[in-house]
């Protein structure tokens, strides 16, 4: 499914004081959150967001469906200003296995404690890209990568990479996440 069309390609079209206000007026009071879901950003905003000094004490960044694709991604992994996230949500924002390559090998981003990839049209090739760096991640405690392309080899790589990692919440499939435990 895709929602290009249903609202304006703010970062086609605006400026960086356009974004900057977007991600004003949608950072919590203390600046440790920013939850800019849906607010189709596209890879300039994610560029403009990677400059923003008054971001630097960012821990959470929600950033789903703003269609940020691969080049998004590599402006917010190699990203000099968020260095103190640790969690991030890209669902929906095409990255594909570009993306999850940039965030793999990023020294940037090694403090995350939740990584958020669903529905990113990662395939094996990503997953098993991801799953060599994943120990690297020691903080990294929940990775969801569900409702991606991933079949047999990419979960396997996953799965016995996450026997290395502090991962207490590994979410492949499209029922693992909503199992409710009485």
């Amino acid at each position: 499914m895709h929602y290009e069309g249903n609202k304006e390609a703010k970062g086609y079209t605006q400026s960086i004081s356009e974004t900057e206000q977007v991600v004003r007026a949608n950072l919590s009071k203390d600046g440790k959150t920013l939850d800019i879901t849906a607010c189709y950003l596209k890879e300039y905003g994610a560029k403009d967001i990677s400059k923003f000094e008054f971001l630097r004490d960012l821990t959470s960044l929600n950033m789903g469906t703003n269609l940020i694709g691969h080049p998004g991604v590599k402006f917010l992994s190699q990203s000099q200003v968020l260095v103190n996230l640790t969690s991030i949500n890209l669902f929906y924002n095409q990255i594909g296995n570009e993306g999850v390559k940039y965030i793999a090998v990023s020294d940037n981003l090694l403090s995350l404690q939740s990584l958020n990839l669903t529905d990113n049209d990662i395939t094996d090739e990503g997953a098993i890209f991801l799953a060599k760096f994943l120990p690297l991640f020691t903080n990294l405690s929940r990775l969801d990568i569900r409702y991606n392309k991933i079949k047999e080899q990419g979960k396997e790589a996953l799965c016995e990479a996450k026997e290395k990692t502090n991962l207490k919440q590994l979410l492949l499939d499209k029922v693992e996440g909503f199992q409710v435990k009485a």
